[in-house]
Parts: C-alpha cells; structure tokens; sequence
C-alpha cells in the first residue's frame, strides 16, 4: 500500500482525488510514493540522483530512475506535487489523467505530478 496524499496541499487535494477517482473508472490503480519532502530528505534524493549521473547510471531501473531536483527547488518541498507508479502499460492514460485534472508531469519524470508554475507561488 502507498502513501495518502495527506502531505499534498490542502487546496491541490480534491484535484488529486479525482485524479485517482478518474484512474479508478479505467482500471487503473495507482500507488503515490511520495508527497511532501522536507529538505533534508530532498537533499538525500539530489545526492544520490548526482552520484547516478556521474556513474553514468542515470537513467536506469531501481534507484537510479528517476532525477531528483536541488533542495528547496522541488514542488515536493513546498506540498505541491505527489509522485505516483503504475505498471509500464498505465503510464500514458495515467500522464493523462493527471493533466486533465490540472497537474504538470514532465516527461522526464512521469511518476512526478506537480501545480504548474508552482515556482510562481511558493
């Protein structure tokens, strides 16, 4: 079982919640891993993600995956993003979803959903 979105913004919650009411209806389930992040643990997140990076093994399966952004510069820290997985074959309707309720999933992260222009607010 994943996480609750409870870390997630009070007023980003609902859109979150359709979000996996909408997945729910296609079948699709998905487990969140992540929503806010202190600093701290961002900062562990961005080492390791450099450590990958200067290994050479960014990207590639298990821990080296996904990137991570520099404390303090990631939507996590502030509530305004959740991560989610689905199986390989869900991620497509799964980016939709989550952008036809509002939220921003860069392609280079697609289990990352943030508010768009979340730098504007914070």
């Amino acid at each position: 079982m994943g996480l609750t979105l409870a870390g997630l913004n009070q007023a980003l919650r609902p859109f979150a919640q359709y979000a996996l009411q909408l997945a729910a209806e296609y079948g699709i389930r998905p487990r969140i891993t992540s929503v806010f992040r202190s600093i701290r643990k961002q900062a562990e997140l961005r080492a390791r993600f450099e450590r990958c990076v200067r290994e050479g093994r960014f990207p590639s399966p298990g821990p080296c995956q996904f990137p991570a952004n520099r404390p303090g510069d990631s939507a996590h820290n502030f509530g305004l993003a959740f991560d989610s997985v689905v199986p390989a074959n869900q991620e497509e309707p799964w980016t939709i979803i989550r952008e036809f309720v509002g939220f921003r999933v860069p392609p280079n992260d697609v289990v990352h959903a943030e508010y768009p222009g979340w730098r504007n607010v914070v």
